[in-house]
């Protein structure tokens, strides 16, 4: 099992995960990202009520983005247990602040953790676009085309946009010796304010089109070695799915030509490496994260199709070749206030 002990024995690895620009989500995240922490969500280290603060900033290539997300607030422990899969177990609440060159997002909620192996996160995100660097692009119908190139193009339209997002992302997590492996669940709603006639908004994190008042779900899964001190190395396997009803296309053959062409997955290669672990102090864990996967199936990102694309309004530019890889590059830290 995936516990504090077993974690301690050795120099309890860490990272923290949070959905990256997409998958993020949040999660990461980004989407969203992501933060890595192989040996719990959070650590009890030995007390009973602590007032944390973590933070991850991330730097990503296709699609491109730059965010930091922070994690602030109360956690405590739920109940007393010596037994492994009991024995790390806390409520948290507080808030969720994100912050990048083209929005501000502040989520307020919390998690609760029942057992060390499962953890039951949930929180309300408003999220405010700035108009800047070509973001929010909202569009009539979920088959438009949202490749990179054509994002470019328009750059000039982006608009000033209010989102409010609605998460709950459970995450199941076992240890069997030195092998660790993770799963994250995020399904999203999303109310978008977006200009006249305008359905859909493209949102870098999960790198889809969301659907205005409606649902994404997305994962990530990680097989990870954990038996080297302060490391983590392994697999991640990422996955994105907007669902969209009648009203988010233009008519029905529109919505009859869609045939879940905005949902993508991608699989490579994550690492985590965690410097030190000081508990209680103002500056604990930093730790270095990478990430590099490539996609096994995107709308864009898998070389031109042979098929004409939904949209029927493309060309070559927008499609980038399946072996250009989705890369992050992370650090992370947590601060403890209370001794």
């Amino acid at each position: 099992m995936l516990t504090p002990g077993s974690c301690r024995e050795r120099e309890r690895v860490t990272a923290h995960v949070s959905d990256i620009f997409p998958q993020g989500a949040y999660d990461a995240a980004m989407r969203a990202l992501v933060v890595l922490a192989l040996c719990s969500v959070a650590h009890a280290d030995g007390s009973k009520e602590r007032l944390v603060f973590s933070d991850l900033t991330v730097f990503r290539t296709n699609p491109l983005g730059l965010q930091t997300m922070a994690r602030f607030g109360l956690e405590k422990q739920l109940y007393e247990s010596t037994a492994p899969v009991a024995e790390h177990n806390f409520w948290f609440g507080g808030i969720y602040p994100r912050l990048d060159p083209v929005s501000v997002h502040l989520g307020v909620g919390g998690e609760l953790q029942p057992l060390s192996i499962l953890n039951l996160r949930g929180f309300i995100e408003a999220e405010q676009y700035f108009g800047d660097i070509g973001f929010l692009q909202s569009f009539k119908t979920a088959t438009a085309n949202y490749s990179d190139e054509r994002l470019r193009d328009i750059s000039a339209l982006a608009d000033k946009s209010w989102i409010i997002r609605g998460s709950l992302q459970p995450l199941v997590q076992m240890k069997l010796g030195p092998i660790a492996a993770r799963a994250r669940f995020q399904l999203d709603y999303w109310s978008l304010a977006l200009r006249p006639g305008d359905k859909v908004a493209y949102e870098a994190q999960l790198d889809t089109l969301l659907p205005d008042n409606g649902f994404t779900l997305s994962s990530d899964e990680d097989l990870l070695y954990i038996g080297h001190p302060g490391l983590a190395i392994g697999l991640r396997h990422s996955w994105v799915h907007p669902f969209y009803r009648s009203e988010h296309f233009l008519n029905r053959n529109d919505e009859k030509a869609y045939d879940d062409d905005n949902a993508h997955q991608r699989l490579g290669l994550l690492a985590a490496y965690t410097l030190y672990d000081r508990p209680h102090t103002a500056f604990n864990k930093p730790t270095v994260v990478l990430i590099a996967s490539w996609y096994l199936s995107h709308r864009w990102r898998t070389g031109r199709p042979d098929h004409t694309d939904i949209s029927g309004d493309i060309n070559n530019n927008d499609f980038i070749s399946p072996w250009t890889p989705y890369v992050v590059v992370g650090f992370a830290f947590e601060s403890d206030f209370l001794p």
